[in-house]
């Protein structure tokens, strides 16, 4: 014979959500008198277009130059030179944050020196240039 502990334990539980504020922090009073459920169908936005099928992107093989492209492009977007498509125009620049970026460039040229191919090299050595020269342009 199970104990009640051990059979709500073994059925699961349902949680409800009752509070009377959005996710917002907006009050939702005008639910109060409307059951639960019919409430959550309110906070769900209407304006939802159908899912369409999920498109799959082709990703180049993670590897190290990829990664120095993927920082440079990380620095271009904080030096506000680079947008994606869907931006009006480019950010305003985060100096501070391209300069950790540029700086994080330059430590894994220091502790990776020895160990890279002479592309990976000059692919780490000219993007340091680039995002340096590009750096001090954005600053003047």
């Amino acid at each position: 014979m199970m104990s009640d502990f051990e059979q709500e334990e073994t059925q699961g539980f349902k949680v409800k959500d009752r509070r009377r504020f959005s996710a917002d922090g907006e009050s939702e009073q005008g639910n109060d008198h409307k059951k639960p459920e019919e409430a959550e169908k309110d906070r769900e936005p209407s304006h939802q277009e159908p899912r369409t099928e999920e498109r799959t992107v082709k990703r180049p093989p993670m590897d190290f130059s990829t990664l120095i492209a993927s920082l440079a492009q990380t620095g271009l977007f904080q030096l506000g030179l680079f947008r994606t498509s869907d931006m009006a125009e480019p950010m305003k620049p985060d100096l501070e944050g391209a300069r950790q970026t540029i700086d994080l460039i330059a430590i894994l040229e220091q502790k990776t020196k020895g160990n890279l191919t002479e592309e990976e090299k000059k692919l780490v050595n000219e993007t340091l240039f680039q995002l340096r020269m590009a750096f001090v342009e954005v600053s003047k």
